[in-house]
């Protein structure tokens, strides 16, 4: 089913006027989350390296 442009401007607008903000102001970013990963990626390599020296040394 196509939608038009001005069907999509009309519920654009329909949101507008009933206080829905179609575009809300980005959230501040957390660096809890990359830290994380970061960590566990580290942890990892090293954890091969170990492997690979336990195994060839």
């Amino acid at each position: 089913m196509m939608v038009t442009i001005e069907e999509d401007l009309e519920q654009l607008a329909a949101a507008l006027r009933s206080g829905i903000d179609p575009f809300p102001p980005s959230k501040p970013k957390r660096s809890l989350g990359r830290m994380a990963i970061a960590s566990f990626m580290i942890i990892l390599m090293l954890s091969w390296v170990s492997k690979l020296l336990m195994r060839f040394l």
